[in-house]
Formats: structure tokens, C-alpha cells, sequence
């Protein structure tokens, strides 16, 4: 297996600076160089598309030359860590690294809260409790790209468009999410429009990356992807990335290995494929010890001064509650294997480890001049 390591000169955060630096934003990060020099060509009209899970493995392993998704990939980047949805999207939106937004993945521990929270779901990920205030908009709110852009270019208009099920969203698919983007495209003399879908994401994590049912899902978003390239307006350009792409994975329940989990002082966090451990102190030694003789060669074990002497989660100002997110140790995958959290096998495929499957991206770049 091939690990490979976030590049955070050539990573889907340094896309979206692409874009801020097009419309004159400063910012602490670079560019991609090739996308800085296509948007020299001033586009009027830019769709910047995500679509989850979407890695180069499943475009190589499901789609022709000749479709879209495909044909139009420019070249790979590498996602954040940990490649994760959570992560992963955050660092797109805010265009800043995991260290710095302080999004690092699924579940989260805040200690104010004393709670381990889904920070997507707003609720205590062991207990299933729901928060009282949205901790994302207590502790990690930022100003989005999109609104950064109208706020420096009032002149052009930002849209961004979410499945129907994230609050303020009304659109059922990924071509109702491109249908509306066009309506704005074909009203507006400018227009910059960010569409997030869920898919492959989801089929992948069910039914497995190189299945038959992914490889359905995917031919179906090339379609609608088509579609968009067919009805964009005049100067026109289309970005497409993903946040991560998936490895099919063999799960391990960890709690069934007792005396590992009770050296925790409290449940672990993060990612099955990126974990979190909080450790009593009179434990710490014999905690590193047991785990590497348990998963040597599937997971490799960091301390905390070790992740962030390595800049794992990325370089820049450290997010004020970094420290509190992060335990003494940090498991990262490095094989096929993931911990299960709850005691049940419910996963073909995951993400969140240092694989090349999980960590390599598209770049997409489509574009139609006037």
C-alpha cells in the first residue's frame, strides 16, 4: 500500500486560495499554479463542485477517456488531513488547513461541553444526546470563501447549493443543485457558485469503492456533469474536486481489547482511521507499548508533539482549541484496516488514513470561452 502524506502547497485548500487570490483576497496560502494561470483568463461565470468521496481511484476504475469527470482531470491534489468529510470540506470553505479552522473530523471532544461531539450532527456521538447551542457555530465559525468573494466583489453573485437535508437546502439531487446554478449563471453578468454532493460517498462506504453500484452512481454524475458543460453560459468555468476518496476497509472492534481501551481516560475521538486517544498518566508508556504490539503495521502511533512537530494538520496559526481537540496519541491507518466505535461491522469502504486511495484527488477543469 502506497502512503502518501497531505501536501499543503498542492491540496484541495490551496484550490479554493486559488479562487481568493483570482478575486483579490489575500491570504496566507498558495494557489494551485496551473488553476492560477487558467483563471487569469477572467472568467464571468465559475461553478466550484464537490463531490464527496470522488478519489482518482473510482474515476480511473469506473469511467472512460471520453466521460467528462474523466477527460477534463488536469491533475491530482492531495485532500487534508485527516481525508475526511469534516475536515476535508471545512478546509475548502474556509481555505485554511485542520490546525488552523479547528475542524478535525467527525467527532470531537470539547471539554466545556464535556461531551464527544459529531460536529456535523450537534450531538454526543457515544450517547447520542443533542447539543442545546450548534457547537460549530459556538466554537469553530469562520467566514466561508463564498461570502469572502461578494463581500471583496459585490459586483458578482455567490450561491452555495447543499443536499436537501442540510438546514437551509432545498435541492433533492446533484442535477437540481446544477440546475439552479445555471438559472443563476444565465440571470447574472457574474456569478461564482459552490455545489456539494454526497456522492460517491455514500454508495462507496455500503457497497464498496469497485462495485457495480458505484460505478452506477458515478456514470450518473458524469451525466449530470455533462449536462452542466452543454448549458453553461459564454466565459464560463467548471471546477470539479472531492474531499477524499475511500479504501475498502476490514473493521476492528477495539473495544474488545480491555486493557488497551481502559488505559483511556475517556472514549476515543476523531476517525476509526485517524484515532484520537486520551490517556491516564500513569498509563502513557504502557498504552504505546499495547497498541504497537496490537496493530503494528495496520495503524502507526503519533504523540501529540509528534503530530504537530510534523505538521499533520496542516502549518499556520493554531486554532485556539487545538490543544483540546487533540489527545497524547494519534493512531493513523497505514493498511486496510479501520477500529469499529460501535461493535458492529458496518462499513465496505472508510477513509481518514494516510492511503493513496484516500488521500489523492481530481483537479477538474473545464472551461468555455466567449
Amino acid at each position: 500500500m502506497k502512503i502518501i502524506k497531505p501536501d499543503y502547497t498542492n491540496s484541495i485548500m490551496n484550490v479554493s486560495n486559488s479562487f481568493l487570490n483570482h478575486y483579490n483576497i489575500k491570504t496566507d496560502y498558495p494557489g494551485i499554479p496551473l488553476l492560477d494561470k487558467e483563471l487569469q483568463n477572467n472568467y464571468d461565470h465559475i461553478f466550484y463542485i464537490l463531490l464527496d468521496g470522488m478519489g482518482v481511484n473510482v474515476i480511473n476504475a469506473h469511467l472512460d477517456e471520453n466521460d467528462a469527470l474523466r477527460k477534463y482531470m488536469r491533475q491530482s491534489v492531495t485532500s487534508v488531513f485527516p481525508p475526511t468529510t469534516v475536515a476535508a470540506t471545512n478546509a475548502v470553505l474556509s481555505a485554511l488547513p485542520p490546525i488552523t479552522n479547528g475542524y478535525l473530523g467527525w467527532v470531537q471532544y470539547f471539554k466545556e461541553e464535556n461531551s464527544d461531539i459529531a460536529v456535523f450532527l450537534n450531538k454526543d456521538f457515544y450517547t447520542n444526546e443533542e447539543l442545546p447551542e450548534i457547537v460549530r457555530d459556538k466554537y469553530l465559525s469562520y467566514d466561508n470563501i463564498i461570502k469572502r468573494i461578494h463581500k471583496q466583489n459585490p459586483d458578482v453573485i455567490t450561491n452555495q447549493f447543499f443536499p436537501g437535508f442540510i438546514e437551509g437546502s432545498d435541492t433533492e439531487s446533484f442535477k437540481d443543485e446544477i440546475d439552479k446554478a445555471l438559472m443563476v449563471a444565465h440571470n447574472t453578468d457574474q456569478s461564482f457558485s459552490y455545489l456539494y454532493w454526497t456522492q460517491p460517498d455514500l454508495f462507496e462506504h455500503v457497497h464498496g469503492t469497485y462495485s457495480k453500484e458505484v460505478k452506477t452512481v458515478l456514470k450518473g454524475l458524469n451525466k449530470d456533469f455533462e449536462d452542466l458543460l452543454d448549458n453553461v453560459p459564454p466565459n464560463s468555468m467548471a471546477v470539479v474536486i472531492a474531499d477524499h476518496g475511500l479504501i475498502d476497509v476490514e473493521e476492528i472492534n477495539l473495544f474488545q481489547y480491555e486493557n488497551l481501551t481502559n488505559m483511556l481516560v475517556r472514549k476515543p475521538s476523531i476517525e476509526p482511521r485517524a484515532i484520537n486517544f486520551f490517556v491516564k498518566e500513569d498509563k502513557l508508556i504502557e498504552f504505546k507499548e499495547e497498541f504497537n504490539t496490537l496493530f503494528t503495521g495496520k495503524y502507526i502511533l503519533l504523540s501529540k508533539d509528534e503530530v504537530f512537530k510534523s505538521n499533520t494538520f496542516g502549518e499556520g496559526v493554531k486554532h485556539p482549541l487545538i490543544d483540546m481537540f487533540v489527545g497524547d496519541y494519534l493512531g493513523i491507518a497505514i493498511d486496510k484496516y479501520m477500529f469499529s466505535l460501535s461493535g458492529k461491522k458496518m462499513y465496505k469502504a472508510h477513509h481518514a488514513g494516510t492511503s493513496e486511495e484516500e488521500m489523492m484527488v481530481p483537479l477538474i477543469i473545464f472551461t468555455k470561452n466567449a
